[in-house]
């Protein structure tokens, strides 16, 4: 009796038991993912750091050294952003998750057991987090580590080397074919979840992957037969998604697959009920505290990253040209303070002439309040049209690729493209990740399609050589190491783990 452990001291062994906990420990790994992306702390939005901080969307505001490392690409292994410690922690949940979760009707009541459906729905959530977790590694460092089952016991080594790329991506494609093979199939998807068509466009996107070292190369007959699954797919209004592009490949898409023009801030405002949504992370204010992210929030503290201001400075920029309805409805321009913040994810929504009026972070506030929710799309179905667009013009298929890309870019009031104007493969590229550049602006994408396509010298180097001439340094530029594409590993990492070597050309 004197021994007795407190009610507060759960353990794993009391833990497990009946469905309830099989629900909690799904909110765990949901709320680490949430948190690792928007941030467990003001200006702590990785998905930012990691997919747009290092491309043409942003520049450094405030003299740090996070931000002048980014800005000047000038990567150290002290940068924050250089641990990839809160993915392994998601990793290590969804882990202990697929290893338990088909123990708890072994030690449930009747009335407490998990269902077979439900059970099905959990690991193959599970499988996806874990693949998403390491996707993201694959891409931002490369060579990782390796782990899936959970760590128990202590006696264990912890230190693990890195596995090759190819392995990693390997087990990527085996996580996600698990958990397509898990999850129901037809059914409306929810938003927030990782459901039918958020299965097939993560490995429809791991397809389309390509490594700075070509060790890893773009799968296209793989990537479309993944894209027609997402087609397929139901989302959160029960619509099927692009239910004529299913059959021939390149067929399909239509003006009604994609919210109106009307309804394109809708996709953030609403996302629950928008026939766009594919997962989106829901970051809920009252649960999660102030979303103050760095460079892409209202927050009226300053971030150390902001808005580049190519993107809006000068009568034919993004932002000043006013033919695109999109960028009005994205950035804060009305110059109340010294840098335009992101508004893309707030409130009003239903422009009627988003080409001459845009949204202030006042009209933001009066909205939905100062204290709102955050939605940012991790996959949404436009975001897939145009990766789809690339696939078909990477396999010959160019007509169709310009199809797909019209659809999305009128959508924008944006004069469609012509044959004529796309005549090779590479100008064709190159207009898709413009207008991917304007669709998913600050939606933690750009950085990654530049580095997929191998574009990163195209688009960052005289960016590098204007920005070091300002500094009074050495013009530079991007130079020619691919290696650079990736970050490097933090110190704090490689000196938890003796296994891990650094990422060349980067030091120890």
């Amino acid at each position: 009796m004197v021994d007795e452990v407190p009610l507060s001291d759960g353990t794993l062994d009391l833990f497990f038991r009946n469905r309830f906990d099989a629900d909690a420990a799904m909110a765990g790994m949901y709320g680490a993912f949430q948190t690792t992306m928007i941030g467990e702390s003001q200006f702590n939005n990785r998905i930012t750091y990691w997919g747009d901080a290092r491309a043409d969307n942003m520049m450094n505001n405030i003299q740090n050294n996070i931000s002048n490392e980014i800005h000047f690409n000038s990567l150290t292994p002290s940068n924050t952003y250089a641990d990839w410690g809160p993915l392994y922690t998601i990793i290590g949940r969804a882990n202990l998750n697929i290893a338990k979760f088909p123990e708890i009707n072994n030690y449930a009541k009747v009335a407490e057991r998990i269902s077979d459906a439900t059970l099905n729905s959990y690991l193959a959530q599970c499988h996806a987090m874990r693949a998403m977790c390491y996707f993201y590694i694959l891409r931002v460092w490369g060579d990782a580590p390796i782990w899936t089952t959970p760590y128990l016991n202590v006696s264990e080594n912890p230190a693990r080397p890195r596995a090759p790329k190819t392995e990693v991506r390997a087990q990527i494609i085996a996580d996600l074919e698990k958990a397509y093979a898990l999850t129901a199939k037809g059914a409306t998807s929810n938003a927030w979840y990782i459901g039918e068509g958020a299965i097939a466009a993560m490995l429809a996107d791991v397809y389309m992957w390509r490594s700075h070292d070509d060790a890893i190369m773009p799968d296209y007959a793989n990537a479309i037969t993944w894209f027609k699954n997402v087609f397929k797919a139901k989302g959160p209004t029960g619509r099927v998604y692009n239910a004529s592009g299913t059959v021939a490949t390149g067929s399909g898409g239509a003006a009604a697959d994609l919210a109106s023009t009307a309804d394109w801030k809708l996709i953030f405002t609403n996302p629950a009920a928008n026939l766009e949504s594919i997962w989106v992370i829901h970051w809920d204010v009252a649960a999660n505290g102030c979303p103050c992210m760095m460079g892409v929030s209202t927050t009226v503290n300053l971030s150390s990253m902001r808005t580049d201001r190519v993107l809006y400075t000068g009568a034919a920029s993004w932002l000043r040209a006013g033919l695109d309805t999109r960028a009005k409805q994205s950035i804060d321009s009305s110059k109340s303070d010294n840098f335009d913040r992101v508004l893309k994810w707030y409130g009003p929504s239903g422009y009627t002439n988003a080409r001459s009026t845009y949204m202030t972070r006042s009209q933001a506030d009066a909205a939905v309040g100062i204290n709102k929710p955050v939605y940012i799309p991790v996959y949404r179905i436009s975001d897939v049209f145009l990766l789809y667009a690339e696939a078909l013009n990477k396999t010959g298929d160019r007509a169709n690729a310009l199809r797909y890309l019209n659809l999305v870019r009128q959508r924008a009031t944006l004069a469609p493209y012509t044959a004529a104007q796309l005549t090779t493969e590479d100008q064709m590229e190159d207009a898709l990740l413009a207008e991917r550049r304007s669709e998913l602006f600050a939606e933690g994408k750009r950085w990654f399609d530049l580095v997929r396509t191998h574009k990163v010298a195209q688009y960052m180097d005289q960016m590098l050589r204007e920005r070091q001439l300002a500094a009074g340094s050495a013009q530079t530029g991007w130079g020619t190491d691919k290696r650079r594409y990736l970050w490097p590993l933090h110190r704090n990492v490689l000196n938890a783990n003796p296994s891990l070597v650094q990422n060349p050309p980067y030091s120890e």
